[in-house]
């Protein structure tokens, strides 16, 4: 399926589904993302806490992922009702999910480190361990690394140019002052999920 065609089917999926797209995505970018979240407790005057939202974003950026993975996919596949709570619904794999977490960030930052290119390869490499995952919860860490990997041979590609097609998205944002991007956020994400289910 190709890129146009993959955001074509994410904009249909997500027609009367905004709202809680974009609440639900938003809600997983306050835990993965830190500089949302100072910004929130800036907001809320609890400045000084970010050693503790570092330690947050640690240990539920794994179970968030794949809480979100599977919200994601649950709006793609229409198998079950997408709903915000499907973003909590892996603490029963949590260790899992926390030690895939840490691997697959270890292994994007050492790529970064040594040379920007096999990060961003890496990061391609390991891009579906969350989705499958998500999808199957009996597999174990090495299992989900290994199918991404093989999975995303010859998709390396398409995957990078796929993301890159949101760059006029993101730069609208800019534009907006982050308002476009709690619609963008979603629309990226959800084409991200129809993307591992095309090549699955």
């Amino acid at each position: 399926m190709s890129c146009s065609e993959l955001k074509m089917k994410s904009r249909e999926q997500l027609r009367g589904n905004w709202g809680i797209a974009i609440g639900t995505v938003l809600l997983a970018s306050i835990f993965l993302n830190t500089d949302i979240a100072y910004r929130v407790t800036t907001l809320l005057g609890m400045d000084g806490l970010s050693f503790s939202i570092d330690l947050i974003s640690l240990l539920l950026g794994g179970v968030i992922s794949v809480g979100l993975c599977k919200f994601l996919l649950n709006m793609a596949t229409r198998t079950d009702e997408p709903r915000v709570k499907d973003l909590f619904s892996q603490f029963n794999i949590y260790l899992k999910t926390l030690g895939l977490y840490i691997l697959v960030t270890l292994a994007i930052l050492i790529g970064l480190i040594l040379l920007i290119v096999p990060g961003i390869i890496v990061a391609l490499m390991f891009s579906q361990s969350y989705f499958i995952l998500a999808e199957d919860n009996s597999k174990s860490i090495t299992e989900c690394i290994r199918e991404s990997i093989d999975m995303m041979k010859g998709h390396k590609g398409e995957l990078f140019y796929l993301e890159l097609s949101f760059i006029g998205w993101w730069l609208l944002t800019v534009i907006t002052f982050g308002i476009a991007g709690l619609w963008v956020a979603p629309y990226q994400k959800l084409t991200e999920a129809n993307f591992y289910l095309s090549i699955k």
